[in-house]
Protein backbone atom coordinates (compact mmCIF):
# COMPACT_ATOMS: atom_id res chain seq x y z
CA UNK A 1 0.00 0.00 0.00
CA UNK A 2 1.41 3.18 -1.24
CA UNK A 3 1.63 6.22 1.31
CA UNK A 4 -0.16 9.20 -0.01
CA UNK A 5 1.87 12.23 -0.73
CA UNK A 6 2.59 15.39 1.24
CA UNK A 7 0.40 18.41 0.56
CA UNK A 8 3.03 21.08 -0.52
CA UNK A 9 2.73 24.76 1.19
CA UNK A 10 1.28 26.09 -2.00
CA UNK A 11 -0.96 23.63 -2.41
CA UNK A 12 -2.45 23.77 1.05
CA UNK A 13 -2.45 27.89 0.83
CA UNK A 14 -4.27 27.34 -2.59
CA UNK A 15 -6.79 24.99 -0.78
CA UNK A 16 -7.20 27.73 2.11
CA UNK A 17 -8.11 30.34 -0.94
CA UNK A 18 -10.17 28.21 -2.66
CA UNK A 19 -12.33 27.54 0.59
CA UNK A 20 -12.11 31.19 1.38
CA UNK A 21 -13.71 31.91 -2.13
CA UNK A 22 -16.26 29.44 -1.63
CA UNK A 23 -17.31 30.73 1.67
CA UNK A 24 -17.27 34.28 0.24
CA UNK A 25 -19.72 33.13 -2.78
CA UNK A 26 -22.01 31.55 0.08
CA UNK A 27 -22.33 34.76 2.11
CA UNK A 28 -22.43 36.93 -1.17
CA UNK A 29 -25.74 34.27 -1.60
CA UNK A 30 -27.30 34.37 1.64
CA UNK A 31 -27.38 37.92 1.13
CA UNK A 32 -28.95 37.86 -2.15
CA UNK A 33 -31.41 35.89 -0.65
CA UNK A 34 -32.09 37.74 2.58
CA UNK A 35 -32.43 40.81 -0.04
CA UNK A 36 -35.50 39.12 -2.08
CA UNK A 37 -36.97 37.70 0.90
CA UNK A 38 -36.76 41.53 3.00
CA UNK A 39 -38.53 42.74 -1.06
CA UNK A 40 -40.88 40.31 -1.03
CA UNK A 41 -42.22 40.88 2.67
CA UNK A 42 -42.13 44.77 2.08
CA UNK A 43 -44.39 43.90 -0.78
CA UNK A 44 -46.85 41.89 0.72
CA UNK A 45 -47.20 44.40 3.57
CA UNK A 46 -47.59 47.15 0.87
CA UNK A 47 -50.40 44.79 -0.70
CA UNK A 48 -52.16 44.04 2.74
CA UNK A 49 -51.85 47.86 3.50
CA UNK A 50 -53.42 49.12 0.05
CA UNK A 51 -56.63 46.28 0.17
CA UNK A 52 -57.45 47.14 3.87
CA UNK A 53 -57.42 50.56 2.82
CA UNK A 54 -59.45 50.10 -0.33
CA UNK A 55 -61.69 48.31 2.27
CA UNK A 56 -62.18 50.79 4.43
CA UNK A 57 -62.77 53.30 1.98
CA UNK A 58 -65.71 50.81 0.41
CA UNK A 59 -66.95 50.74 4.01
CA UNK A 60 -66.65 54.38 4.81
CA UNK A 61 -67.09 56.35 1.99
CA UNK A 62 -66.36 59.39 3.58
CA UNK A 63 -63.02 58.04 4.36
CA UNK A 64 -62.46 59.32 0.83
CA UNK A 65 -62.21 63.30 2.09
CA UNK A 66 -61.04 62.28 5.39
CA UNK A 67 -57.40 63.71 6.27
CA UNK A 68 -54.70 61.16 7.78
CA UNK A 69 -55.33 62.14 11.05
CA UNK A 70 -59.43 62.30 10.70
CA UNK A 71 -59.05 58.72 9.09
CA UNK A 72 -57.19 57.42 12.30
CA UNK A 73 -59.15 59.32 14.73
CA UNK A 74 -62.53 57.75 13.36
CA UNK A 75 -61.18 54.13 13.62
CA UNK A 76 -59.61 54.55 16.81
CA UNK A 77 -62.98 55.79 18.48
CA UNK A 78 -64.81 52.92 15.89
CA UNK A 79 -62.68 50.44 17.71
CA UNK A 80 -62.52 51.62 21.18
CA UNK A 81 -66.64 52.21 21.66
CA UNK A 82 -68.71 50.10 23.31
CA UNK A 83 -72.07 48.65 21.49
CA UNK A 84 -75.61 50.02 22.79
Amino acid sequence: MTKPRKKTREEVTAEIEDGKKKIRQIENREKVLRQKLSQEERRTRSHRIVVRGAVFESIVPEAKTMTDEEAAAFLRLALTSEEC
